[in-house]
């Protein structure tokens, strides 16, 4: 499967509020389209997407680890560390976690998107 861009929407806080409130309410069904990931500042952006981060994300595209572990030791860098970045990155919704059958709590990160494209005008 060709993985497509994800869009990434910066928006002021109000607005997003404002979205939430509404879907509470029950007036609308959906606050974020597939496909879609909103932030509230450039500097939100930053912060979750480092470099570090931004590397993880690479690597996972290119090089397809079998798990956090394998990742942790292609980018030479703590396995403790690489998991809470792993762990942000599937909050966020760039990252998934596939579970391996039969071997205990080993999961495989995939990148769901093949990159993505910042809107600051949205």
């Amino acid at each position: 499967m060709k993985l497509k861009k994800v869009k990434i929407i910066v928006r002021p806080i109000e607005d997003v509020k404002k979205e939430w409130t509404q879907a509470l309410k029950g007036k609308v069904s959906s606050i974020q389209p597939k496909g879609v990931i909103v932030f509230t500042s450039l500097g939100a952006i930053a912060k979750a997407l480092s470099p570090a981060r931004l590397e993880l994300l690479g690597v996972i595209l290119k090089q397809k680890p079998a798990s956090i572990y394998a990742l942790a030791k292609l980018v030479e860098r703590d396995f403790k560390n690489v998991y809470s970045d792993i762990r942000l990155l599937v909050e966020i919704g760039l990252v998934d976690l596939k579970l391996h059958e039969g071997k205990r709590d080993a999961a495989r990160p995939v990148a769901k998107y093949s990159g993505f494209e910042v809107d600051l005008a949205a």
